[in-house]
């Protein structure tokens, strides 16, 4: 087990990613960081226990002190349902802020980026996040849940459950040698074991105080064969094999390398977010510099292919303006396109002097907005966009590459009682051509 830096993970990620190589394992510890701060184990478990025996007094013996010996009590008696999940676990424990990992989970989820995705979380936070970001992350809690998923969906398979089902979770190690969940374990990791071969895998927030979630994990993993492993944790590397021996055990059989990133996984995962965004708006610049070249006779100047340095909800935020996402929908590419208009139009704004401002760029004091709107009446991008939340700081103009300004009966172009589609807005909608000439570039 090698140990490397957080950028060096990052790129053996990102080289996955583009590879359509790339799958993920998050535990506990992806949802205890802040915001989220969920209650760990030991947390709930000590609320339970004061509850139970300030309930029964010395009527009855105490309430073991660990999750696993409450459940498998309860379980025992035929009430962890009904009893112990319904009275003595709090049903908004797992209820939380997602954070940044999370964000970056789900973005990579929907844009296809991250291949399979496998959860020991019973929370809904990545799901939340991929609302957030306008998409449905596609969850299953059993084999048959993900393979019926669409095609181009990648699946997110929580092995343990969904709170959403509390019911159906799993808590005890005596509903793992009984049936449901025993058929539901041996059938998901039959999956997995197909779904994770020679993939490169990414775990973050493995460390658990929960150990009959490593039971289950170990049983999931038992046939699994990965290419690259990249353990993600600020944890001390020579405590790797004693405390997670399932995992150490499957990184011995990865291929292509074992690795270790002593960091959090919310931050990895953010950065592995901002560096595969700069990545796909790189590519377009690139994609008109030869474009641009011809036209003007000179070459761009090398900082202009290189997109500004900013936070990862920017630059998801400009991603989906260069993508053509419309304002209810999500980002949903993960593979670099070649746009030679729009990535020239980004360097004819450079070289016209303007600054990256947000999602904008800043011209003369004139903030301009570039969206990709491929064969589309410009009025018709104008009307979508309409029901768009307004950004704090709104654009002068928007240039919408690729669609067309057609010419427009007088009782639309003008508008009528009801306001206009054209020029009702402050904001000048413009085609590539129309932008070009009045702004000059």
């Amino acid at each position: 087990m090698d140990v490397i830096d957080l950028q060096s993970g990052v790129e053996r990620a990102l080289d996955a990613l583009f590879a359509d190589r790339l799958a993920l394992l998050c535990g506990a510890g992806l949802s205890m960081a802040p915001p989220s701060c969920v209650s760990s184990a030991a947390a709930l478990a000590w609320r339970a226990k004061q509850k139970y025996d300030s309930t029964y007094g010395p009527s009855r013996p105490p309430l073991a002190e660990s999750i696993d010996d409450q459940a498998e009590f309860f379980f025992q008696r035929g009430e962890l349902a009904d009893v112990y999940l319904r009275t003595y676990v709090d049903h908004d424990a797992f209820a939380g802020e997602p954070n940044d990992g999370h964000f970056a989970a789900a973005d990579l989820l929907l844009t296809g980026g991250i291949g399979t995705a496998v959860s020991t979380n019973v929370d809904t936070l990545i799901e939340a996040a991929g609302n957030l970001l306008f998409g449905h992350v596609g969850v299953g809690v059993s084999r048959d849940k993900v393979a019926a998923l669409p095609p181009n969906k990648s699946p997110l398979f929580k092995i343990h459950g969904c709170w959403s089902d509390p019911a159906g979770t799993v808590w005890a190690a005596g509903q793992v040698a009984v049936d449901p969940i025993k058929t539901r374990l041996a059938e998901g990791a039959a999956w997995l074991t197909q779904r994770l071969l020679d993939r490169d895998l990414v775990i973050v927030g493995y460390w658990t105080d929960w150990d009959y979630l490593n039971e289950v994990l170990e049983q999931s993993l038992a046939a699994v064969s990965p290419s690259r492993i990249i353990v993600v944790d600020p944890c001390d590397t020579a405590a790797f094999e004693t405390k997670a021996k399932a995992l150490f055990e499957l990184g011995q059989r990865a291929t292509s390398g074992f690795f270790h990133v002593q960091e959090s996984g919310a931050v990895f995962l953010n950065q592995l977010r901002i560096d595969f965004s700069r990545s796909m708006l790189r590519r377009i610049l690139h994609s008109g510099s030869a474009t641009y070249s011809d036209h003007t006779g000179s070459l761009p100047d090398p900082a202009w292919l290189e997109p500004a340095s900013t936070d990862a909800r920017t630059l998801w935020r400009i991603r989906r303006d260069l993508e053509g996402a419309l304002p209810s929908e999500p980002a949903k590419g993960h593979q670099p396109v070649e746009e030679p208009l729009l990535g020239m139009t980004l360097l004819q704004l450079q070289a016209k002097g303007a600054t990256p401002e947000d999602i904008c760029w800043n011209l003369g004091g004139q903030r301009v907005r570039v969206l990709r709107s491929v064969n589309r009446p410009l009025h018709e991008v104008e009307a979508a966009y309409a029901r768009e939340t307004a950004p704090i700081v709104a654009p002068e103009y928007v240039i919408a590459v690729g669609a067309e300004a057609l010419p427009l009966p007088p009782s639309i172009a003008r508008g009528a009682s009801t306001g206009t589609i054209v020029r009702g807005s402050p904001i000048k909608w413009r085609s590539r051509p129309d932008a070009i000439a009045e702004l000059g570039l």
